[in-house]
């Protein structure tokens, strides 16, 4: 596709107003939900030196494949630490590749300007650029199956081996980001277009084959490593997860079970502002089906089979709606332009009234996602208590010199990052170590179940708990410098913190 110069500049408005909404304040805010779990088994492989074998909280988690990780680790090498930045970077780029692809469909697929307004809805999506801020695998996902349907639509009757080769390795990268699905999802999408004329029947050949079983390799690849060269007493199966996580789960659900129209409600939430679009298109669409472009109905038929599938689930959360957002945001911008040409309206980008709402909705992102939320996480809370535990430490020897204990009390671990020293010790509260926190109890306790040496003197413990409960290991206090959780600027204003931290460092040292 060829830009003019003014199409080029309207492109890179929409991008430049991407990267601002997804970076500003990116690594401002704590760590939150499920991040702490990408943090915990990220640094536990930076810290170990095993990358093929994920940990949490020091037990064996091979929960997703091992990919969301790597790049997270990766992205710790390249700007040489892990910290909040580095944690969210993969997602940010996933997400600003989303805003990309979603224009290069709607432009390739509709009227003109179809992809520019639709690249501007989603990129103004307030939950796409929420979760696109959140370490996880989820919208690394989303850009996993938009780039998909997207070198699928370059050349859909296209049969020679590269295309269908680079179309399937998409399919295994995809999959190797969260499960399965990065097959599924695609595939379901692109289903009503394949059926379509019998179109399905000329890509059903050896090429497509070929490539299918190379894709597959390549799939099976880190899972091979991770048995290869993990530890070998590891004790959990990547594959058995994927069964577990992407079969079972589907049709036996042990956790994350949501009513039957989750996502009937939770797909217009997680289109606002812009949801009112694609739900009069469905309207419009419905009133029009045997006029509209061919093109419009597959998008529909593919939107619908997502939303039958993951209905279909007994596993149900609000975010996993996500891959569905960047169709419907299409659809939503198919009815504007259809609606402008119907009123000839001149400028491909929406006119003078979508203008504003595009400026207004990217200042309010801005204003809460990138200064809101960093301000009421400033000041305090545990990114502070992380750098005060980390300065204070420094100051009597190198980190590296560190050693350090996570206590878990209540289900409770904290999770600080980086800090250069060897992997931190984890005690699991069902374990019987000496709850009053006695010191020399407690280091009797560590050489007798870890069989090592602990040098008091660099041996820093870390608990967490909730305000108003008994502060853990108190007795740490007597001969320990004792940090803990100050309240950030939000929790001043709004509320009190609900979970605190504690450090003890040895004093003297």
């Amino acid at each position: 596709m060829t830009l003019r110069n003014n199409d080029r500049g309207a492109l890179l408005l929409l991008l430049a107003a991407s990267a601002l909404m997804l970076l500003l304040g990116l690594g401002s805010r704590e760590l939150w939900g499920a991040e702490t779990r990408w943090a915990n088994i990220a640094l536990q492989m930076m810290q170990s030196g095993d990358y093929f074998d994920p940990y949490l909280k020091g037990d064996p988690y091979y929960d997703k494949p091992l990919l969301s990780y790597w790049l997270i680790t990766a992205t710790a090498w390249l700007t040489g630490s892990l910290d909040h930045w580095s944690l969210r970077l993969s997602s940010v780029v996933s997400a600003w590749l989303s805003v990309w692809l979603v224009y290069l469909l709607g432009e390739q697929l509709f009227r003109k300007g179809t992809g520019l307004i639709a690249g501007w809805m989603l990129a103004t999506t307030f939950y796409f650029v929420f979760w696109a801020r959140v370490a996880t695998a989820d919208i690394l996902t989303v850009c996993g199956v938009l780039a998909a349907v997207w070198w699928y639509w370059r050349g859909p009757d296209d049969t020679r081996f590269s295309r269908y080769l680079v179309f399937c390795v998409l399919l295994s990268l995809t999959s190797l980001f969260k499960g399965l699905i990065g097959f599924i999802l695609p595939g379901l999408v692109l289903l009503p277009h394949l059926l379509s004329e019998g179109r399905w029947k000329r890509h059903l050949n050896l090429r497509l084959l070929g490539a299918l079983v190379i894709a597959g390799a390549f799939y099976m690849t880190p899972f091979l490593l991770s048995h290869l060269y993990g530890a070998p007493n590891y004790g959990e199966s990547g594959l058995g997860l994927v069964l577990r996580e992407n079969v079972v789960r589907f049709f036996q659900p042990f956790d994350n079970i949501g009513p039957i129209y989750t996502y009937l409600l939770y797909l217009p939430i997680y289109t606002l502002p812009w949801a009112p679009c694609w739900i009069i298109a469905l309207w419009v669409a419905a009133k029009n089906w045997k006029h509209i472009e061919p093109d419009t109905r597959w998008l529909i038929q593919g939107l619908g089979l997502l939303m039958l599938f993951f209905t279909a689930s007994g596993s149900r959360r609000s975010y996993y709606v996500l891959p569905l957002v960047p169709f419907a945001q299409l659809l939503g911008a198919w009815w504007i332009t259809r609606r402008m040409a119907a009123r000839n309206a001149e400028s491909p980008f929406g006119g003078r009234g979508l203008k504003i709402g595009f400026a207004v909705t990217t200042v309010l992102l801005l204003g809460i996602l990138g200064v809101l939320y960093p301000w009421t996480n400033s000041g305090g809370g545990a990114i502070r208590f992380g750098e005060t535990v980390r300065l204070q430490a420094s100051q009597r020897a190198p980190l590296s010199q560190w050693h350090f204990v996570m206590v878990e009390v209540d289900n409770k671990v904290p999770m600080y990052l980086q800090t250069g020293g060897e992997p931190f010790y984890y005690v699991p509260e069902t374990r019987d170590f000496p709850r009053d926190g006695d010191a020399a109890a407690m280091f009797e306790w560590l050489e007798r179940t870890s069989g090592k040496h602990w040098d008091p003197k660099r041996t820093i413990f870390v608990a967490q708990y909730r305000t108003g409960e008994p502060v853990p290991l108190s007795r740490l206090g007597q001969d320990h410098q004792v940090i803990t959780t100050t309240p950030t600027r939000g929790e001043q204003v709004f509320h009190g913190r609900e979970d605190q931290s504690v450090a003890y460092l040895p004093q003297g040292s």
